[in-house]
């Protein structure tokens, strides 16, 4: 679906987050898959999976593996890059990897080492939505370079490269996705309100 129909979704005086969320965060084929044979995507989820499996001796379901932002949408839902076109020349495909055993060891992991108070931090922010951003802690957490080798190491003519966020569930993820709808939309709306305060009083003819 295009920008101008998830604009007006959210714009929409009956606005739903969670029918958003529905409709185009998880549900279609991804936008950077346009014209692909039906199983490349899955062919790619599944590729990760094993990598996954090769790190962590994990086993993660392809299903668990979500393609999210601009590449499953076609378009930015980040308020700073709103509506801007995914540029599979320079943008990568980010996926949310739903695996909660992989994300307590990754956990457990950071609460036995010495982290700076500014990597912590970010850290706990990210935790506190049910995540952990693996290129945070990727020089200083074994899970870390891990995470990034198992990525680092898959290639894809889609687009320019592969990333992925660790999600202790479903709900942890939806939860974050939630976030950038609602920011989206309070975006929208502030510009809306700008655009009329714009426009320019008619001038009144004096005859």
């Amino acid at each position: 679906m295009a920008f101008a129909d998830y604009r007006r979704d959210l714009l929409s005086e009956d606005f739903d987050v969670n029918y958003v969320l529905d409709r185009y965060f998880h549900s279609g084929q991804s936008s950077v898959f346009a014209g692909a044979p039906p199983e490349a995507e899955v062919s790619m989820t599944g590729d990760i999976a094993r990598s996954l499996f090769n790190a962590f001796a994990v086993r993660v379901h392809p299903l668990q593996i979500i393609i999210c932002g601009s590449a499953h949408l076609g378009f930015s839902p980040v308020p700073d890059k709103l509506g801007k076109p995914f540029d599979p020349a320079k943008g990568d495909i980010d996926v949310a990897v739903i695996s909660q055993e992989i994300f307590e060891s990754t956990w457990n992991e950071l609460q036995s080492i010495g982290l700076d108070s500014a990597i912590r931090a970010t850290v706990a922010r990210d935790l506190f939505w049910g995540f952990i951003n693996p290129a945070n802690i990727r020089e200083v957490a074994e899970h870390g370079k891990r995470w990034w080798n198992a990525f680092g190491g898959l290639k894809t003519e889609r687009a320019a490269g592969i990333r992925g966020r660790l999600y202790r569930n479903f709900w942890s993820m939806q939860s974050y996705h939630r976030i950038a709808i609602y920011q989206g939309r309070e975006k929208l709306i502030a510009e809306k309100k700008l655009d009329k305060v714009a426009v320019p009083a008619p001038v009144l003819g004096t005859d």
